[in-house]
């Protein structure tokens, strides 16, 4: 006969047992020892809970100052500081808008309610992160104060209040009236006020600012007469945090006292110790009840909690790192409690929508370069630059030197133009000037050629995309001019519509039939072709990237006798472009 082992389980249910009974033992003893333990213990409490207090009350304090020395610092202050010496050079109207732009954000960016207030000694110039703002000129009356300081109402009867003034850190001045600029932030005391009445409602008693020259600050509803009675039988030592119990009106009061560095003022917070120590002389058989209580149910919800919760955890969580790493085919086919297995599945969904999201964001980007790439390559056409170097040489030959200096800088403006791709955007007024330089090029070798351009002057800085119209122009004349003889007449438009912005290039050149007009449509409308795809095709591709798909070619006949080509353009909104020639 085998002896008996106990299994892990049982270990951990007599470990847990044992705990418990020591737990109790150990607090039938502790709560015997003298209840000032237990004080002093809630003393440190409540000073570390009012430490705490006060360096978030520092730390938003010490925000506000740290983001005046920055703008201090700024290049843009700087600027509009020296913006007379600095006219020739600064766009004055801008960098003053950038500077109320940068005062709003940072007035903004804390969750204080503050104001940032510019000024000029020598112009009087004042700007502010709000229109309303002024500047309080009783500052150029006093000597230059460091730090913060306290001021019971401003220049514009607002709340009390504290207030940091800098001046240019360049500059070693000695009263403010010799700054060039001055920088002034203010804070209202409702700031302050807010953050201890919550802390109130957290802690019990009251809390209060306290400096012995300026006075009292108090919460809304708290007692004054008891706050100057704490105020006058505390004793404060300068930079030193003190917690100690007070008899005033007939009860003991534990009062905190902890020094801020960001305004020079002594936080206090009291509260009666008899409202604090009660709860723990009434409850200590019910937490001798509930500690057991807690602790058997513990051990019950510990086991569920491993079996139901953190393994599946632990596997999504690995799932999700697979995902980090890139393994986009991650799967999770474990089953476990309904609820992981809806999750599970739901993560397979989402795994399985981002892969094909990935992959078709991927190809769709192959696509969209290739396209745009083949659209640049074919308007490097070899021949036409071999036909106006051929025009060169015959015009050097015969020592027509306008001609050639024509020709030569038309040629080098239109190469520089359609070879520079660092910008996919330009201007309609960009992309006209390449037209002018390939049309003067074109009349230089055939002379035959009459143009007009009508283009609405709100539409010049319209953005779209480089090398939009040129192909249009140049099909026009290849195979529609000069397969007719005569005159040839190109007429180039643009006009907004709803919705809509529409370029037209018309000619009178040898035309299509209606047969022809549709093949071509269908050819240009393909999503796909093996050729690579003509000039149009590329085009069309590239409208309906940039534009959507209700954009794209409209080709029909022209009354003059050739084709209409119209570029229908959705409206939207457009980044700003850099200008290409520059």
């Amino acid at each position: 006969m085998t002896a008996w082992r106990p299994n892990l389980f049982v270990k951990m249910v007599a470990i847990l047992l044992s705990l418990i009974a020591a737990t109790l033992l150990f607090y039938g003893f502790s709560y015997r020892k003298d209840i000032g333990v237990i004080t002093e213990q809630i003393k440190t409490t409540d000073l570390n809970h009012l430490e705490f207090l006060t360096q978030q009350m520092d730390n938003n304090i010490n925000q506000l100052a740290g983001s005046m020395y920055a703008l201090q610092r700024d290049p843009t202050l700087r600027d509009y500081e020296q913006i007379t010496e600095l006219g020739h050079l600064i766009d004055p109207a801008e960098t003053i808008m950038t500077v109320l732009e940068k005062l709003s954000l940072q007035t903004s960016s804390s969750t204080w309610e503050n104001r940032i207030v510019l000024y000029k000694p020598g112009s009087g110039e004042t700007l502010g992160s709000d229109s309303s703002l002024s500047f309080d000129t009783s500052i150029l009356e006093k000597p230059p104060v460091a730090g913060w300081e306290y001021i019971s109402e401003d220049s514009s009867g607002a709340e009390a209040g504290f207030r940091l003034v800098l001046s240019d850190p360049a500059q070693d001045i000695g009263h403010p009236r010799e700054a060039q600029l001055l920088l002034s932030m203010y804070f209202p005391v409702s700031n302050i006020e807010r953050m201890f009445e919550t802390y109130q409602s957290q802690n019990k008693g009251d809390t209060f600012l306290y400096h012995p020259s300026l006075g009292i600050i108090l919460p809304r509803g708290s007692d004054r007469s008891m706050a100057e009675q704490i105020t006058s039988a505390l004793k404060l030592t300068g930079g030193q945090n003190t917690s100690d119990i007070f008899d005033l009106k007939k009860s003991s009061y534990l009062v905190s006292s902890v020094p801020s560095s960001a305004v020079n003022w002594q936080v206090v917070h009291y509260s009666p110790l008899k409202q604090i120590l009660q709860p723990i002389r009434s409850s200590r058989y019910s937490f001798l009840t509930g500690s057991a209580i807690l602790l058997a149910m513990s051990l019950f919800f510990a086991f569920q909690l491993y079996r139901q919760v953190q393994r599946p955890v632990s596997l999504l969580l690995r799932s999700l790192n697979r995902m980090k790493e890139g393994r986009w085919s991650t799967r999770i086919h474990a089953r476990t409690n309904p609820e992981f297995t809806m999750l599970n599945e739901e993560f397979n969904d989402m795994a399985e929508q981002i892969q094909s999201l990935i992959e078709q964001v991927y190809v769709e980007q192959l696509r969209a370069k290739d396209a745009h790439l083949k659209q640049l390559q074919s308007q490097i056409n070899p021949h036409f630059l071999y036909n106006c170097l051929f025009f060169i040489k015959s015009k050097a030959a015969i020592g027509d030197t306008d001609s050639v200096e024509a020709m030569a800088l038309n040629l080098g403006e239109y190469y520089r133009y359609i070879t520079k791709v660092d910008h996919s955007l330009t201007t309609l007024q960009d992309e006209l000037k390449l037209l002018e330089n390939y049309l003067k090029i074109q009349n230089l070798r055939k002379q035959r050629i009459r143009y007009e351009v009508e283009i609405e002057e709100e539409l010049l800085g319209l953005q779209i995309p480089r090398l939009l119209i040129q192909p249009l122009v140049e099909n026009s004349i290849i195979h529609g001019i000069e397969r007719r003889i005569g005159q040839g007449s190109i007429r180039i438009t643009a006009a907004s519509t709803a919705g809509f912005i529409q370029i037209t290039v018309g000619d009178n050149g040898a035309g299509m039939t209606p047969e022809a007009i549709a093949a071509l449509e269908a050819r240009i409308s393909e999503t796909t072709r093996e050729d690579g795809g003509c000039g149009l095709w590329n085009i069309q591709q590239r409208l309906k990237s940039h534009y959507g798909e209700s954009s794209g070619l409209l080709i029909a006949p022209s009354p003059e006798g050739g084709l209409t080509t119209t570029l229908l353009m959705e409206k939207k909104e457009e980044p700003d472009a850099p200008n290409p020639a520059g």
